[in-house]
Formats: C-alpha cells, sequence, structure tokens
C-alpha cells in the first residue's frame, strides 16, 4: 500500500469560508440539502430519459425519431449523472441515508456502476485531486498525458489533436462498457483500500450492465426493423453523451493554469487541503442560467470541491461568498466564463503536456 499524501495544516480561510457559508444558509431560511426545484428538476431529467426510451420504441421504426431518440438519451444520461448521481454520493439530497441512496441507483439505470462511482470520486477524487497515482477521476488512458510527471510516450505527441476526438466518441462508451468491469480489479482508491469487494457488488455490476445492454441494443433491435440503424444510434448516444461530459470534464480540473502538486520525498504536500483544491479546480460559465439549470454545479466545481456535503441547487447564491473570502484572505479562485477558451485551455495543456514536452527531452 503506498503512503497517502499530507497535506499542510489549514489555515484561518477554510474555517471563514465554512462559518461564512453556514451564517449565509441560516440567514436565508435554507439547509444544505436539496429544496423543492432540485426534486422538479430531477424529475424533468428522469422523465425526459423515460419518454424517449419509450418514443424509441414505439416511434423509432422513423431513422430521424430513432436518431433524435438516442441523442436525447445520451444527453440524458450526463444530466441524470451530473445533477442526481453526483448529489446521492455526497448525501447532499436529503438527511435520510436511504433517500441518496435511492437516488445514487440513477447510475446503475443509465448503464453506469453506482459503487464504483462513488468509491473513485468520494475516495480518491476529492481527497487527492490532480495528484499522480491517488486522483483516480483524472487518471482514464496511457493515450493521454495531463499530469506532468506523468511517463510520456511517442503518441503524446499528437494528443492534442485525438484526445477530443476520444473524449467525445468513446469517453461514455469506454466507461460503461469497459472501465467499470476493469476498476474492480484495483484495491486502491484513494484513502479507501478494498481487498476484496462483496458478492453483492459483482451481481450489481453485472445485472446493471446487462440490463443497460438489453435496454439500449437488444430490445430495440428485436423491435425495430433495422438492426444496424439501432447500432448506430447507440453510437449517437455516446457522442451526444460524450459532447455534454466532456464540457464537465475539461473545464474543472485539465486546464493550463490548474496545478498537479507532487508530494515530497516525506509524502507532504506543498499546500492546505483547501488551498489544494483552489489551485487544482476552476469555475466555468458561473453567470449562465441555462448551464446552473443543466450541470448540476459542476460549472460552480470550486464551491463543490471545497463544500461537497451541500446541494448544488444553493451554489449559484452562496459561490459569491466563496469569491469575497478567497480574495479577503489571498488565496487564488479562477472562473472562465467563455466555453471556447476553456476548451483552448485544455488544448493547451494536451500541447504542453505532449508535443512541447516531447521536443525538450534530453533522449533526442
Amino acid at each position: 500500500m503506498s503512503v497517502l499524501p499530507k497535506y499542510q495544516r489549514e489555515g484561518i480561510f477554510y474555517q471563514r469560508l465554512q462559518s461564512s457559508i453556514k451564517a449565509a444558509l441560516k440567514d436565508q431560511g435554507k439547509d444544505r440539502y436539496a429544496n423543492r426545484f432540485w426534486y422538479i428538476k430531477a424529475w424533468i431529467f428522469l422523465g425526459t430519459y423515460v419518454l424517449s426510451y419509450a418514443a424509441l420504441l414505439n416511434f423509432g421504426a422513423n431513422p430521424l425519431i430513432l436518431f433524435t431518440c438516442y441523442a436525447v438519451l445520451g444527453l440524458m444520461t450526463v444530466l441524470i449523472g451530473l445533477n442526481i448521481g453526483h448529489d446521492a454520493a455526497h448525501y447532499a439530497i436529503s438527511k435520510r441515508r436511504w433517500v441518496n441512496d435511492f437516488f445514487l441507483r440513477v447510475f446503475d439505470l443509465v448503464g453506469a456502476n453506482s459503487y464504483l462511482w462513488k468509491i473513485r470520486h468520494v475516495h480518491a477524487h476529492h481527497p487527492f485531486t490532480n495528484i499522480l497515482g491517488h486522483d483516480l477521476d483524472i487518471k482514464q488512458s496511457p493515450l493521454v498525458r495531463i499530469f506532468p510527471a506523468d511517463e510520456v510516450k511517442s503518441v503524446h505527441r499528437w494528443q492534442h489533436y485525438y484526445t477530443p476526438i476520444l473524449l467525445v466518441t468513446f469517453y461514455t462508451m469506454n466507461w460503461l462498457l469497459i472501465r467499470d468491469f476493469l476498476d474492480f480489479s484495483q484495491k486502491q482508491f484513494g484513502n479507501k483500500r478494498i481487498e476484496r469487494h462483496p458478492i453483492s457488488a459483482y451481481v450489481q455490476l453485472v445485472f446493471f450492465k446487462a440490463l443497460f445492454v438489453f435496454n439500449l441494443i437488444v430490445l430495440p433491435m428485436l423491435i425495430l426493423p433495422n438492426w444496424y440503424l439501432v447500432i448506430a444510434g447507440f453510437f449517437v448516444m455516446n457522442v451526444f453523451a460524450g459532447m455534454v461530459i466532456s464540457v464537465a470534464l475539461v473545464s474543472a480540473h485539465v486546464g493550463d493554469h490548474q496545478e498537479f502538486p507532487l508530494p515530497d520525498e516525506n509524502g507532504n504536500l506543498p499546500y492546505s487541503w483547501a488551498e489544494h483544491q483552489l489551485k487544482t479546480t476552476s469555475d466555468f460559465c458561473t453567470n449562465s442560467p441555462l448551464l446552473n439549470f443543466c450541470f448540476g454545479g459542476f460549472n460552480h466545481h470550486v464551491f463543490h470541491h471545497l463544500l461537497p456535503m451541500i446541494n448544488h441547487i444553493h451554489y449559484p447564491k452562496l459561490t459569491p461568498i466563496l469569491i469575497e473570502v478567497a480574495e479577503k484572505y489571498n488565496m487564488p479562485y479562477v472562473c472562465e466564463q467563455s466555453i471556447g477558451k476553456v476548451f483552448n485551455s485544455h488544448l493547451r495543456l494536451l500541447k504542453r503536456e505532449g508535443l512541447e514536452h516531447w521536443l525538450t527531452q534530453d533522449e533526442w
């Protein structure tokens, strides 16, 4: 078992932020959990998914309807995960544990594995954001080099060209059909070690993956006249899911301004945990009502990383308090209001850690 990185002692900033947010929620007469609007939004996304699937089975003989339904299913798959499953994993929906566990199951219903996702996200990503070897959410594929301390391969010279294509076309397909199975061989998930997964976790994995493949591929092929259009539609579904999830993924942690800190020889990191989150995380488009509605707080990602137990529905009103406290204590806060600039930042990172790093190697 590798030694876990150790943070510096927490300073006054995080204490003041917590007390300020607690006071703001109290003044607004709110708690940290979901409100009525959250439930309305959740059922809108879930209802849209169900209606799209019903339309696919009933009217999918028309190719235009088939591809439209699969596209909507792809969009809803990601929005359901961002808005519902994500809050559930952090027990931010309700003080009643069973309510959070109930909504966490949406990951299984849309093809992911709620058991593994929660472990990876809560025990590896949040405690050790952007730390090589510990943040399993960021480390995805050997074809992509993001961490400055990671191994460099010749193929990485071209990663700023092919990574966006792979991300959009194959990210969700790989996650839903391959990565979840491979992760069951993993023993260390950040600060959580699992020697043996329970039998029920394997049953859950196999059952819901089989149900996902049956619902989205097998049953439509049995009902609709052209099997090859179903396969094409499933691909379209994953492309649309990839387009949405790519915005959330590249905006939060993998731009050219975010840091990828490493512990020293004694395992000590250069920052406190709260400052580390500010150095490795950024916001995007926080002024957009549409993205605030759709992205489940991922565009207010700095706030989420500092106070993940608070439901995302409160982030737009609480982020200004975070900005104010960060400025008062001279702490960094980064927000980009342009999606185009966010993707350019990601491409610059890919080029810096790929082609530019390759060109500066001594082995030349």
